[in-house]
Order: structure tokens, then sequence, then C-alpha cells
């Protein structure tokens, strides 16, 4: 019988990596203990010879997997400001509406990729973002998921940054639109302009196409939300991105309303 060989220690809570900020960004970086790993003397890889003679190169099968996934969620673009959000069960519930978005996300992530992705719809300072980050960064650092965050906000910055170079889309929108799992925080933030809105039509008319899981969180309602709860006081996310985009999205999403009480208010008066 083989024994086990597994890698994991104290500092890294058995994890093989450690989280911390650097810049703008969460990133990842392996722990001493990978970095020690015996299998492969701390490369990695492993070269062997089959009977033929020839030499093979292999990802270490011990320290391997841990290595590519930290890669992986350094190219994440996870912001600095949630380093600590590496699981979905992170998120603390604070309203029953809470409870459902928990439970779909910890569902997303289990069941992945069985379940179609989410749409997280509400006011400012809900945890929309949070749990949205929980879910791929769980993903990529325990299944080696390949996802990419992205503020709808800056996307448009560098959109018109590549067009006022002279630069192709495709330089901004291939990466978006190839990744596994992607997620577009704050959708319709911006009031865009045709062209704008046009780009966004190209991200999620591909993404429809190939059947790849999009995560997304936004301020705004849907109008089918508005015509089932009613009164609500709610600027319409058809209205800002428009019903072609809404419509895929429906489809490609569940789409979760969240309550409550702003958390970044409360901590204020703490």
């Amino acid at each position: 019988m083989v024994k086990q060989i597994s890698i994991g220690c104290e500092r890294c809570y058995q994890n093989g990596y450690i989280i911390e900020k650097k810049g703008n960004f969460a990133m990842a970086k392996a722990c001493e203990c990978v970095l020690k790993c015996r299998e492969c003397n701390g490369t990695g890889s492993t070269i062997s010879k089959n009977q033929n003679g020839y030499t093979h190169v292999a990802m270490c099968r011990v320290c391997g997997v841990v290595r590519r996934n930290i890669k992986l969620y350094n190219l994440a673009g996870i912001p600095a400001k949630y380093w600590h959000v590496l699981q979905v069960d992170t998120f603390q519930p604070k309203h029953e509406t809470h409870k459902y978005a928990l439970r779909y996300a910890k569902d997303f992530v289990q069941l992945y990729p069985e379940k179609r992705g989410f749409l997280l719809m509400g006011k400012a300072g809900l945890g929309k973002t949070h749990l949205a980050i929980g879910a791929i960064s769980e993903i990529t650092l325990e299944r080696g998921i390949k996802c990419l965050f992205k503020d709808f906000f800056y996307l448009l910055s560098e959109l018109k940054e590549a067009y006022s170079q002279g630069n192709p889309e495709n330089e901004v929108l291939l990466p978006l639109i190839e990744t596994e799992v992607l997620v577009i925080d704050e959708l319709g933030k911006a009031k865009s302009s045709d062209w704008e809105l046009n780009i966004l039509d190209q991200l999620i008319s591909k993404r429809y196409n190939a059947e790849k899981i999009t995560l997304i969180t936004t301020n705004y309602v849907s109008k089918d939300h508005l015509t089932k709860q009613g009164g609500e006081n709610h600027e319409i996310l058809e209205e800002r991105v428009g019903e072609r985009i809404a419509s895929r999205l429906y489809e490609m999403c569940e789409f979760i309303y969240l309550e409550g009480k702003d958390h970044r208010k409360l901590r204020k008066k703490v």
C-alpha cells in the first residue's frame, strides 16, 4: 500500500498557502512547507523515465496542485480589501434574504459546475461582493478553477483606454470571455454610452453562447423583482444595461435579492 504524502503545517493552517495584501490585490504565496517539499526538492515538478527511455516532466504529486492554484488565485484580480475572504462561509447573514443567498452560493461551490451562476441585487453594503469573492476564492484555491474578478466601472475605464490608444477591445475582453468563472462587480454602476453597452453585450453574449458561468453584483433590481415585491424605491437594472443583456442574464444566473441595512454605515456608528 502506497503511503499518502501530504503538505501543510500550522503556519498555513494545513492549506499550503498564505494570503496577503500586496498593493491593490490579494495575493497568495506558497508556505515554507511547500517550498521545502521533499518529493520535488522545492521545484514543483518531478522528472522520470519510462521503460522506453523517454524523459517526462510532471507536476509534483505532493505540492504541484497547491502551486497551480496559487497562480490561478493571483491571476483572478481579487481586491486587497477581500484578502481574508477565502470561502463563502465567511459571509454572515444579517437578514432572511441573506440566508438564501448564502445557501445558493454554498451550493454553487459544492456542486460546481452543475449550478448556474448568480446575480446578487440590492442596495449597497449588504455583502454582495463578499459572497461573490468567497465563491471564486474557494473554487480557485480548492478546485483549481480559472476565475476573474472585474469591477464594472474599471472595465469601462480599461475599454476607453484601449480605444483611445488604438488597441483592439479584444485585448481587454478576451481574458474575460475565456475565463471559466467571471465576476462582474457593480454592474450598471456607470451610465454607459451606446458603444460601451455594445461592448458589454459582446461580453455577455459570448459567455452566454459558450455556456460560461458568470457571477454578478449590482445595486439595481430587475423589473421582475419590482413586479413581484412592488413599491420599493429602486433603479431598474434593465434601464442601466438594456433589455437584451438583462434577458441573457436571466438565463445565465439565479437572480437573488438582498435586503437589510448597510453594514458600512452600521460599523461607523459603533
